[in-house]
């Protein structure tokens, strides 16, 4: 086979053994008209392309973990001027918030029988977080009752911004539970009654600021807490007995050596 670069000729083979060329085949050499493709194997593998959802979720991974750091040094001046643009997070932070506690009871189950993931881990989690929603529902009520131009989603992005910190003592709660330390208990009710109580007058009073007509930002807060205090009742039988019985468990193993 002779080389087209060099004309050495060689007795076989992909490449000239003189120059180095690459050799072609005498019935390849007439198929290279406006009909001609090259071989599949002979083409260029194009390279796997990333998984678009693995990317989208990473992404929204990294810029919650930098707002999350943000709001956590200053969450009031972070959070002020939060709004749609920051649902995402907001969303997310409700998320962590309403799995937490669930998740902390389930993994200290001695035994995890059918059903357990989704009676202790799943459906409590789904009550925690319609339990949220709810309460930045009623908030939105109060600042629409203000005569305040805003959006529902704008709402929950902020209610959900703000709730960010309460998150993070969620998050040493559960590393505590972890390393079995008696304390997470109380940081478990401390995160929770603090985000119940503390971010809607917040929340409510950064957007009623600059509208001194309608509803008050006082009564607003009232209603809310009226509000709040209602479903609190429904749901008191699951949340209350689920701290209470942790209390009771650390309690007794505490004090069981002795």
């Amino acid at each position: 086979m002779k080389c087209t670069n060099c004309e050495h000729v060689n007795d076989g083979g992909n490449f000239c053994e003189n120059c180095g060329t690459r050799l072609v085949r005498a019935d390849a050499s007439h198929d290279t008209g406006p009909g001609y493709s090259t071989p599949a194997a002979a083409q260029a593998v194009p390279p796997p392309q990333p998984n678009v959802h693995v990317e989208n979720v990473k992404q929204a991974s990294s810029m919650y973990f930098q707002y999350f750091m943000k709001v956590l040094k200053k969450p009031v001046s972070e959070t002020a001027k939060a709004r749609a643009d920051q649902l995402v997070n907001g969303l997310i932070s409700i998320g962590l918030f309403s799995v937490i506690i669930p998740l902390i009871i389930y993994l200290s189950l001695d035994y995890k029988g059918d059903g357990a993931f989704y009676s202790v881990l799943v459906k409590p989690a789904f009550f925690y977080a319609l339990f949220m929603i709810l309460i930045a529902s009623y908030s939105y009520i109060s600042i629409k009752l203000g005569r305040v131009g805003v959006t529902y989603t704008d709402v929950l992005a902020r209610f959900g911004s703000m709730l960010i910190p309460f998150v993070g003592i969620f998050m040493l709660a559960f590393v505590f539970s972890l390393l079995d330390m008696f304390l997470y208990p109380l940081l478990l009710g401390l995160g929770f009654m603090g985000a119940v109580f503390i971010i809607p007058p917040l929340v409510i009073s950064s957007f009623k600021k600059d509208e001194p007509g309608g509803l008050d930002t006082l009564y607003g807060t009232l209603l809310t807490y009226i509000a709040i205090f209602l479903t609190f009742i429904a749901m008191a039988a699951m949340i209350i007995s689920t701290l209470i019985n942790m209390v009771e468990d650390k309690v007794d193993s505490f004090f069981s050596p002795f």
